[in-house]
């Protein structure tokens, strides 16, 4: 017969057993492993075309930052350079030569400050600036277009558009009431300038055209309204520290001014400039034309580029 004691340290074994297991048969292990140990790893994450497009409009944004800001600079460069679009507009005496750079100088400026809300709209996952930065964006791309196709057409249409309006300048405006007209007085002051540091007088051709120095005495209201106190040509169309009695026709003599076209077979007067402007000019101008073309159409280019990414994350956001 068992003891109580015994009988009691059975039934124990027993319900040990079927709440536990067989405790005493099984050899106790540590499992080293960081998955057993409750340890978190960072899960690789996997390639998407929404994180690639992300990434790529990033950089987009980047460089149509720096784009935008060559851009601006472009168009300021050609506004205010010594020989740019505001002095082409002075001698033709139109505004219109002024538009592209303007144009280029307002749309850079804008493409700036948007690309910087299209820049924090993507880090900061914000879907509305994103969308905000892409409407506005659209009608950048497209202004800058406008301008780069401008310029190329202003380069087309330089030549004839440019002479009719500096014969029409010099015909109407030149010296003309300027003490009175504040357009006169500019336009008259461009000219001087430009004739001066390119040592050109009038509108185009040589000394035997009678559309350079020729054209102040043949049709200028600055000559047949006495405006120019019986000089031929302005004083602009000399040469510096020259006889300027001599030079402007005050003294009569065998050469130009006082001799009219053809004057292949008369003595020179070298102190006359006898090379129409445009001819200096035209190298400036196409230059201008070329740089404001391009700058704007490879801009222009690059927002659209960034418009499609663009419209990738703000879809898939």
């Amino acid at each position: 017969m068992m003891s109580q004691a015994t009988r009691s340290l059975r039934m124990e074994m027993g319900w040990s057993h079927l709440t536990f297991g067989f405790v005493p048969s099984v050899k106790m292990s540590f499992s080293t492993s960081e998955d057993d140990l409750g340890v978190f790893k960072e899960k690789p994450q996997k390639i998407t075309v929404k994180s690639v497009a992300r990434y790529a409009l990033v950089f987009m944004l980047v460089a149509v930052m720096v784009a935008s800001l060559t851009t601006f600079v472009v168009g300021v460069f050609t506004l205010e350079a010594e020989y740019g679009s505001r002095v082409v507009s002075g001698l033709v005496g139109e505004g219109m030569y002024q538009v592209d750079s303007l144009m280029m100088i307002s749309a850079g400026a804008g493409a700036i400050l948007v690309s910087s809300l299209g820049l924090c709209g993507v880090l900061c996952k914000n879907k509305c600036m994103l969308g905000l930065h892409l409407g506005i964006l659209a009608f950048l791309s497209i202004t800058l277009l406008v301008a780069g196709i401008l310029g190329y057409i202003f380069i087309s249409e330089l030549e004839d558009t440019a002479k009719k309006s500096m014969i029409d300048v010099i015909t109407y405006k030149y010296g003309v009431n300027t003490d009175r007209n504040r357009k006169h007085n500019s336009i008259t002051t461009s000219w001087d300038s430009v004739q001066r540091s390119f040592k050109c007088c009038g509108a185009y051709g040589d000394e035997n055209s009678t559309t350079s120095w020729y054209a102040y005495r043949l049709s200028s209201f600055w000559f047949q309204d006495n405006f120019s106190n019986g000089s031929l040509v302005p004083k602009s169309c000399c040469e510096p520290n020259s006889d300027m009695e001599r030079c402007q026709g005050h003294v009569s003599s065998n050469a130009p001014p006082s001799q009219i076209p053809p004057v292949i077979n008369s003595p020179v007067n070298y102190t006359l400039y006898t090379t129409g402007c445009y001819d200096q000019l035209e190298e400036y101008i196409q230059q201008n034309g070329i740089i404001i073309g391009t700058a704007a159409i490879v801009t222009a280019v690059f927002m659209l580029v960034e418009m499609i990414l663009g419209i990738i994350v703000h879809r898939s956001s």
